[in-house]
């Protein structure tokens, strides 16, 4: 049995006129971010993978007969609630029987199955998963309201496609050490250490975006209005983002399309990168930039959450109302 911890940037996921007025705070502004921010999410245990188990026979697949499938969340072992990868190692270590009954969080629908339990040529209980029960990652923080809740991300944290609807985790400043690059076709990266001190919980992972509530007050940061969707308009806006040590700087991007929605989804703004800084610094937008705040015309519009990886000077961003949509939705 093998359990694996993943420590990655959160990745951007590739690619009727409205009015709609959400408020975070009574006078409509929040604090900006661009904090390069580090995330820990405990998120139950996740089948990230399948192996097929080495024995004194040869290689055998535990899991050949069972309804068991990558994203799926193992809620319980024998009827045993299971929240971690340490008590479902704890539980097959001694288990003498050759199969178990394991019950599986699928989309939200509970799949009732059995495993075989194999025996490795080390003598160990296995059945042949790689699961993981935690969520290292880098992202930028987009903003704070006057209450002290958080927007950060632009976009879920995703497993196999599926949402991990794991909630529990913890907010950290980051530091970035390195920039990898984009080239068009490759993906470029932050590279940043995560600091010890707790600056935040997590409290909700959404299609849009990370959320929860940061311990201290953000008066020092920079207050800004909220602009609705049909404020927005082609042409000159910045982001904000960090992509040396803990700066936060602003760059220039040209907004060429807007889509003014109904429902939340997370391609709202389309833009392309034209500050030369950043291109020549990163190749454009690159993994761990999403959530950094786009403002125009000094107003706070949405956030990165996708870049386009045949080109990264071009990226979409989250309509800011949803993000605070969201924020309203957990007070």
């Amino acid at each position: 049995m093998k359990k694996i911890f993943k420590i990655f940037s959160i990745l951007l996921f590739f690619c009727l006129t409205l009015t709609i007025k959400v408020k975070a705070s009574d006078d409509d502004y929040v604090y900006l971010g661009g904090d390069s921010i580090g995330i820990k999410m405990q998120t139950g245990v996740y089948v990230i993978g399948k192996y097929q188990v080495q024995t004194d026979k040869g290689k055998i697949s535990p899991w050949k007969n069972a309804d068991i499938e990558l994203g799926d969340k193992i809620e319980s072992i024998n009827g045993i609630k299971i929240e971690n990868n340490a008590q479902l190692l704890a539980y097959l270590k001694n288990y003498q029987n050759e199969n178990v009954k394991l019950t599986i969080n699928r989309n939200n629908k509970m799949i009732y199955t059995n495993t075989a339990v194999i025996k490795n040529n080390e003598d160990e209980n296995s059945i042949g998963l790689y699961i993981r029960d935690q969520i290292l990652g880098i992202g930028t923080m987009t903003f704070v309201t006057a209450d002290n809740y958080f927007g950060s991300l632009g976009h879920g944290i995703y497993e196999n496609k599926v949402l991990v609807n794991g909630n529990k985790g913890n907010l950290y400043y980051s530091n970035v050490s390195s920039i990898k690059k984009a080239t068009p076709g490759v993906a470029g990266e932050k590279r940043a250490s995560i600091d010890s001190k707790i600056i935040g919980n997590i409290i909700k992972n959404d299609l849009t975006g990370l959320y929860g509530v940061v311990n201290n007050k953000v008066e020092s940061k920079n207050k800004i209005k909220i602009a609705s969707q049909n404020e927005i308009t082609k042409g000159n806006a910045q982001i904000y983002t960090t992509i040396d040590g803990n700066a936060i700087k602003k760059y220039d991007i040209e907004i060429i399309d807007v889509d003014l929605q109904k429902t939340k989804s997370t391609k709202g703004i389309h833009f392309k990168v034209v500050d030369q800084e950043l291109i020549e610094k990163t190749g454009g937008i690159i993994q761990g930039m999403s959530g950094s705040p786009i403002v125009q015309n000094g107003k706070i519009i949405g956030a990165v959450s996708h870049v386009t990886v045949e080109n990264p000077i071009y990226g979409y961003g989250m309509h800011i109302e949803w993000m605070l949509e969201e924020v309203n939705n957990l007070k």
